[in-house]
């Protein structure tokens, strides 16, 4: 079975899962990470420049290397996306004692970012839509009012988009790229330098890496596994 085979048919499970018992909602885009940090989701496409008057840390020290960044081309910020992107991934989230699991599709395009999430089992669980200015999420009604979808399109932007995009609709922190024992580490920074995010790489291509991600101060760990 091929690839996009697969995608096809995880789309259409998704669609007949959430036909009978989902909900539409009209998310907000912008989410409280912790103590007066707050991140708002990046407009598309992901190629697209910072607005004019925010500047990045990285933009801002362009010029002059820091000796705890990696430079070259294992930066995160200077891969971009030319084309559309569909990715599948074992997905699990861990929250003090409790762990779930769930098969998720990226499919990003230039206007739009569309993530589907599957139970182990087969369930459908969610569809999410993000055009760059607009969040839905048609999700089932078994998951409640627990599920914040812009807190998961949040963190996979986090984890996936350029430093400069990021620190442009960040407030209160900044992310920079950080030695570590993996092959690429990006740190999330409060503006007193307190770590809040580290995200860990096994490739500097992040698309196809697996990746782990710990938020101390939430008690939350992200892993995901390209499948």
């Amino acid at each position: 079975m091929t690839a996009a085979v697969t995608r096809l048919l995880l789309f259409a499970t998704v669609l007949v899962g959430l036909s009978g018992c989902s909900q539409l909602l009209y998310r907000q885009t912008c989410v409280a990470l912790a103590k007066d940090v707050s991140y708002c989701l990046a407009p598309l496409p992901l190629n697209q420049a910072a607005p004019k008057g925010q500047t990045s840390d990285t933009q801002a020290a362009k010029g002059s290397k820091q000796p705890d960044e990696p430079q070259g081309s294992g930066s995160v910020q200077a891969q971009t996306l030319e084309q559309t992107l569909s990715l599948s991934q074992q997905v699990r989230l861990q929250r003090g004692e409790q762990s779930h699991e769930l098969i998720s599709q990226l499919e990003l395009q230039p206007q739009q970012m569309t993530v589907v999430g599957l139970a182990p089992l087969g369930q459908a669980l969610f569809t999410l839509i993000y055009d760059g200015h607009t969040l839905t999420s048609e999700q089932s009604v078994l998951l409640g009012n627990e599920f914040k979808a812009e807190y998961l399109l949040a963190l996979l932007q986090l984890i996936y988009w350029p430093e400069e995009k990021l620190n442009a609709y960040l407030d209160g922190a900044r992310v920079k790229l950080e030695d570590c024992a993996a092959v690429l580490c990006r740190v999330l920074l409060s503006n007193d330098n307190r770590e809040l995010m580290r995200i860990s790489y096994s490739s500097p291509d992040i698309w196809h890496a697996e990746v782990a991600m710990n938020m101390p101060q939430a008690d939350l760990k992200l892993n995901i596994k390209p499948l």
